[in-house]
């Protein structure tokens, strides 16, 4: 008898899939009644797992007046895929409101719908969630909602989501675009974005968006094209205002030399102005 030595069964590696775990979506939302309608912008970068997008965070109901219910926009923070599914719930409940009372009570519902229904059976460690700010147009009435997980209030006071929110309400506080037109409180949210988008880590993209709800007229946006020109105008400002500032806070500065400073400074906004215009004329 030839005896054998023992085999030792070899143990055949699983093909186990790492899941990765999923970044927690980081955001900015600013909404605001101003003088005359209602101001909602994002910024456009959505960073999860692996994975850096530019991607619109801003969604439209009745935008351009086509039924007779309300216009209504929504921005929102948080996980994107449940934003969007949220969004579309309200879009589908809502189609044949009439009224903003109307459409908050199908967002308060689809928010609790979603939460109790989705949410609550995620199996992840970390739960989903997500916010929305809400805009809403009924005639020459505006209404601004805030939904906070699965709360639901209107706010009267300018109110900002996402991981940018401390930094934007500080701009808010000192810049009161709520006092201002739409137009120009449109400005002013977007050196709003732009200083939380060159902060605050996770929010960004190339551009942000600003939509505006006026009491008496249509829904508008700012373009990109002229977006990224109030971008780079806002920067410019900033740089040019420093030797002016310092000229300013100091008490003992002479009076001469402060005059210069506001000449040079008078000097090259004018120039810095002027050359943005060119370049919107030759980009149209």
């Amino acid at each position: 008898m030839i005896l054998q030595e023992p085999v030792t069964p070899v143990r055949r590696r699983q093909n186990v899939q790492r899941i990765e775990k999923r970044k927690q979506p980081v955001t900015i939302g600013i909404g605001f009644l101003c003088a005359d309608g209602l101001i909602i912008g994002a910024d456009s970068e959505v960073s999860a797992d692996t994975d850096k997008r530019q991607e619109s965070k801003i969604f439209t109901m009745n935008e351009n007046g086509s039924s007779p219910g309300p216009t209504v926009v929504f921005a929102g923070s948080g996980w994107l895929d449940y934003v969007k599914m949220a969004v579309e719930k309200i879009k589908k409940q809502a189609i044949f409101a009439t009224t903003g009372y109307e459409i908050e009570e199908v967002v308060e519902q689809t928010v609790l719908e979603v939460y109790r229904k989705h949410i609550r059976f995620y199996s992840g460690d970390d739960k989903p969630f997500f916010n929305l700010l809400t805009g809403i147009k009924d005639g020459d009435r505006l209404q601004l909602l805030l939904t906070s997980s699965t709360s639901i209030r209107q706010v009267y006071e300018p109110v900002c989501i996402g991981v940018g929110e401390t930094l934007a309400n500080y701009l808010i506080r000192r810049l009161t675009p709520q006092r201002e037109t739409t137009e120009k409180a449109a400005h002013l949210a977007v050196q709003i974005l732009e200083q939380v988008k060159a902060n605050v880590p996770g929010c960004g993209g190339m551009f942000s968006e600003v939509v505006m709800l006026p009491k008496h007229g249509p829904v508008s946006r700012i373009s990109p094209s002229n977006m990224l020109d109030i971008e780079d105008r806002g920067r410019g400002f900033m740089r040019l205002i420093k030797p002016l500032l310092l000229s300013f806070s100091d008490a003992n500065t002479a009076e001469d030399e402060f005059e210069g400073e506001l000449a040079v400074f008078t000097e090259e906004c004018r120039k810095a102005r002027q050359e943005s215009q060119r370049r919107i004329r030759r980009s149209n």
